[in-house]
């Protein structure tokens, strides 16, 4: 009998239930209180590269927040990207050794603010559609690679010799399954996209 998927039960119900169907590890220092934070360590499938959600309480000076971090071998090792919301105004804000871009495709340089190291690589990234739509669908989404954002740290689990990492950062508990799947499709198309335009390896 399969586990159901339901948000009732609370965000680290459907986080432990996402690990378990994919093959993940769970890593919850205080599994009794969901104001504690939460990782899971998930595989792609058929690649190497795992994903790292972790999911930390802002308390009372912040609010709570979710990211998703992933090493990856670096073909290119200079360049980086970042892309936030256009009202954003933290962490990513200030960025040094990146330009501001505009892609070409209206709708998303209306939403988001567009940096990189490379224009040309950085176009090339975002001429992919699907990739285009999956982040437009989370309007509030932060995704950076190999930068650093002061708002927040990747994961321990992300942090690898001779690696880069790309990190997403998103406000809020995610508490909804499918949309842990859509996180897991976003990151997957961004890393296959890094291996197209050869800024990553593929193995």
């Amino acid at each position: 009998m399969s586990k159901l998927h339901s948000r009732m039960y609370g965000w680290k119900y459907v986080w432990n239930t996402f690990a378990e169907e994919h093959q993940g590890e769970v890593d919850d220092p205080n599994p009794d209180s969901s104001h504690e934070p939460m990782s899971i360590h998930v595989p792609l499938p058929e690649t190497p590269w795992i994903l790292s959600y972790t999911m930390s309480p802002g308390g009372k000076t912040k609010s709570d927040h979710t990211q998703v971090d992933v090493s990856y071998t670096p073909l290119d090792q200079a360049f980086k990207f970042a892309i936030h919301p256009e009202q954003f105004h933290h962490g990513l804000s200030k960025l040094l050794g990146m330009q501001d871009i505009v892609v070409g495709h209206d709708d998303f340089d209306k939403a988001f603010i567009i940096k990189g190291s490379d224009e040309n690589i950085v176009k090339n990234l975002f001429e992919d559609a699907a990739l285009r739509r999956l982040l437009l669908d989370e309007p509030s989404v932060q995704l950076w690679a190999h930068c650093e954002n002061t708002d927040s740290s990747p994961s321990s689990r992300a942090l690898r010799p001779d690696c880069n990492t790309l990190s997403l950062r998103l406000k809020g508990a995610v508490d909804d399954f499918e949309r842990l799947k859509t996180i897991q499709k976003l990151m997957h198309r961004i890393l296959a996209s890094l291996c197209r335009v050869e800024v990553a390896a593929a193995n």
